[in-house]
């Protein structure tokens, strides 16, 4: 829209062919903050919490000032480099372009004068200590708003890289030239930009990195936000971003049938279509699997209650389930991997899909209703302009975990995950729960969710509530998912054998998008929604942050992986549940007094 970058090179130099900014003069450090003995500091307010860095704005005596800590791994470092960028701009003609920096100070010095000291501060004290840990001291730059598809203009945007040319104008490279990092007074038309956290100064600069700079400066303003600000999006409770937002799609077409393989012999018929899953579904092939479905029995009609009375004091001697070979064997069990090792030649790691999509950060979210549930991560019925989703964040303080360093993994895990279902179709078929997307969660989303949380709990105290950051430091984010109304997990009360097939064909299809499920005999993770009218049942395979991938290049799941899931499952349900259910069902007649 905006035409071509005019920052970028036609013919980029070769990388010895740089040209060095020839070194400026000496400056002077930057000085610790002069705090006097009878001066007392408040906590005000978090601002901003992510990204390696927690913002507070204080109250040191009579004046409001910025206080920015550095968190996690390389904080140090990280810390230095702001230090050493706010030297070289104090000592520019930049004064308009950036914050003012009064000084930096040790953290236990401020902590002697301080008062309200915020939980997530003190958690972070706890891995770090106080006599160890700086912060800087900055300008308030209270009314300023982050730059955005709502503020920017074509003035907004000139005024952005004129100060981004200040920076550079100061031998300041400043790394990290991103929306996140500006800062717009729409009123007074003064932009500034701040996080120097990657910045490079002087003596290691190029003229090139800063051509570069200014030309990645250029297209986020000119070849996004600008763009994307004539659009006209507006945050709202019916205004939803249609390329952020996916709507509910139609389901995906049956999979065709495949017919057998022609082998000469059964051996060779059998280990032609092991071989095949799961690139096809077993459900799919024509003439259907033998016993793959076992058909319902009808064996409990001739129960006595003397016979049942006489298998439940037997059980109470010696736990074991007489009728767990009733359904008979999983047709698919194999006694030997061996065939896997001889004829896997061609599997191998499939490339990674293309990511689901990532919500603004600024997205309006409506916490309606927190669930509680058995799961390891905080569930939300939550409302996204007119559309009700579920919200699965994930944190690093949830169930007393504070030094779990798997919490960002399974995330990333799960949105993979989901990155697959969607692209194969299991979401589409209703396999899984559809997504929408994963976003970052600003400081309003983490205490409105907290809120929520509070609001489930009445008068008692709450075991946890959600963290902004993860364990790195990194604001915690969350899955949009369907919000499946009314679902329940699959029990010895409600599984029949028609619920039974519908959990191995969704799991077929999840093991088909080439995701390996991890937790399948948690029968929390299969969700049954009771059919109504001409609707009818379904059953949803859904938590996949233990899945495994075969995009996964350093460890993807082998076949037989994939088969030992569906044998893990055909067995739970058929020669567990259904067959358990004879005799223990907590059903007030007999255990299938049901419908099949």
């Amino acid at each position: 829209m905006c035409g071509r970058d005019p920052f970028v090179l036609d013919t980029p130099p070769p990388p010895d062919a740089t040209i060095p900014v020839a070194a400026s003069e000496a400056v002077p450090p930057l000085m610790p903050w002069e705090v006097s003995e009878d001066m007392h500091c408040e906590f005000v307010e978090e601002l901003h919490g992510g990204g390696g860095a927690i913002v507070y704005r204080i109250r040191a005596g009579q004046d409001t000032r910025v206080l920015k800590l550095h968190i996690g791994q390389d904080a140090t470092v990280r810390f230095c480099k702001e230090v050493n960028a706010y030297a070289y701009l104090a000592s520019r003609n930049v004064a308009e372009a950036v914050p003012q920096c009064v000084g930096w100070i040790k953290l236990d010095v401020l902590l002697k004068r301080a008062r309200g000291v915020p939980s997530p501060l003190l958690v972070m004290l706890r891995e770090q200590e106080p006599s160890v840990a700086r912060g800087l001291i900055l300008e308030d730059l209270g009314g300023a708003q982050c730059l955005s598809v709502h503020n920017i203009n074509l003035d907004i945007g000139e005024l952005t890289l004129q100060a981004l040319h200040k920076l550079h104008s100061a031998y300041i490279l400043h790394g990290n030239p991103e929306k996140d990092n500006v800062l717009v007074f729409p009123e007074t038309k003064r932009v500034v930009w701040v996080g120097f956290s990657h910045a490079v100064c002087q003596g290691s600069i190029t003229r090139q990195g800063l051509l570069a700079e200014l030309a990645e400066g250029w297209a986020f303003i000119y070849q996004r936000l600008v763009p994307d600000g004539f659009i006209g999006w507006e945050p709202g409770p019916d205004a939803i971003d249609p390329r952020t937002l996916v709507d509910d799609v139609s389901p995906a077409p049956i999979q065709p049938t495949h017919p057998r393989p022609s082998k000469s012999t059964v051996v060779e018929e059998t280990i032609a279509i092991l071989t095949s899953y799961p690139d096809i579904n077993l459900f799919s092939w024509d003439p259907p699997l033998f016993h793959l479905t076992p058909g319902a029995k009808r064996d409990y009609e001739y129960d006595t209650d003397e016979f049942l009375e006489a298998i439940k004091t037997g059980y109470a001697k010696a736990p074991f389930n007489p009728f767990g070979k009733w359904y008979g064997p999983c047709p698919g069990r194999i006694e030997s991997a061996d065939i896997f090792t001889d004829h896997s030649d061609e599997w191998c790691a499939h490339a990674a899909p293309p990511p689901i999509c990532q919500l603004p950060t600024e997205t309006e979210i409506e916490f309606v209703e927190y669930l509680k549930c058995s799961s390891n991560h905080p569930l939300v019925r939550v409302r996204i302009g007119s559309a009700e989703r579920l919200l699965k964040i994930f944190n690093m303080n949830w169930g007393g975990k504070k030094n779990d360093t798997a919490c960002k993994p399974r995330f990333m895990t799960e949105r993979d995950a989901y990155a697959h279902l969607t692209l194969h179709g299991a979401c589409a078929a209703g396999a899984g729960p559809q997504c929408y997307g994963w976003i970052e969660l600003s400081r309003t989303h983490v205490d409105d969710a907290n809120a929520a949380i509070r609001r489930a709990y009445g008068d008692e105290s709450p075991p946890w509530l959600v963290f902004p950051v993860f364990e790195d430091g990194s604001p915690s984010a969350a899955i949009v998912l369907e919000y499946l109304a009314e679902s329940e997990a699959i029990t010895l009360d409600n599984v029949t054998p028609a619920r039974a097939d519908l959990a191995m064909r969704s799991l077929s299809r999840v093991h088909c998008s080439y995701v390996v499920h991890g937790d399948v005999k948690s029968m929390k993770n299969l969700r049954l929604i009771r059919g109504r009218g001409d609707t009818p049942d379904r059953v949803v395979v859904v938590d996949f942050d233990h899945s495994r991938m075969s995009s996964w290049k350093r460890a993807w799941p082998s076949r037989i992986r994939f088969f030992g899931e569906f044998i893990t499952l055909w067995s739970y349900l058929y020669g567990w549940m259904l067959s358990a259910q004879r005799t223990y069902c907590k059903a007030a007649k007999h255990p299938h007094a049901i419908e099949f």
